[in-house]
């Protein structure tokens, strides 16, 4: 229980922090998303149903302020979040540069993707900016990786299957 509720207030913090702090921090009017590259961090860490369900927190906190469709943020989320669960499942956690790489990746796809899908319910948007967003992303990773990390280390984030034993 523990963990879910700090994971959902570092959610809630890194969503705040996107909304004020980070536009002041601009270049060239591109900011990385903090949520978004914790979610893809948190997922590469975590099995698939832990990715699934912070992609899809994550993503209904993003289309709050996503103003010309919602869902789509939700959507796309949800599915790159599992693909770095999958990709997690393949690599050495402790090693850092393929979930960076994987971020930076995951970043570009997904803004290809909303583009994608607010084409195709006519909505129009500034498209050429995805790369400079997912390269600002990927640098964030690198910080937000390691921590994310560290986090999963400490005791309250690791599950505990033991039974403990009665004394019969």
């Amino acid at each position: 229980m523990k963990k879910k509720i700090i994971i959902v207030l570092i959610c809630f913090l890194l969503f705040i922090l996107d909304n004020s702090l980070m536009p002041f921090l601009a270049i060239k009017g591109v900011y990385p998303s903090l949520l978004f590259s914790f979610a893809l961090s948190y997922a590469i860490i975590y099995e698939k149903w832990e990715a699934l369900t912070i992609g899809v927190f994550t993503g209904l906190l993003q289309d709050i302020y996503f103003t010309n469709a919602f869902g789509i943020n939700l959507l796309t989320n949800m599915l790159m979040c599992i693909v770095a669960s999958n990709v997690g499942a393949l690599i050495y956690k402790d090693k850092s540069i393929i979930p960076i790489i994987t971020n930076f990746s995951l970043s570009l796809v997904k803004g290809v993707l909303v583009v994608i899908l607010l084409f195709i319910i006519n909505q129009k948007t500034d498209n050429t900016l995805i790369v400079y967003r997912s390269v600002y992303t990927g640098m964030v990773a690198v910080f937000m990786y390691n921590f994310i990390f560290k986090l999963s280390q400490k005791n309250f984030m690791t599950k505990d299957w033991n039974i403990k034993k009665r004394g019969f």
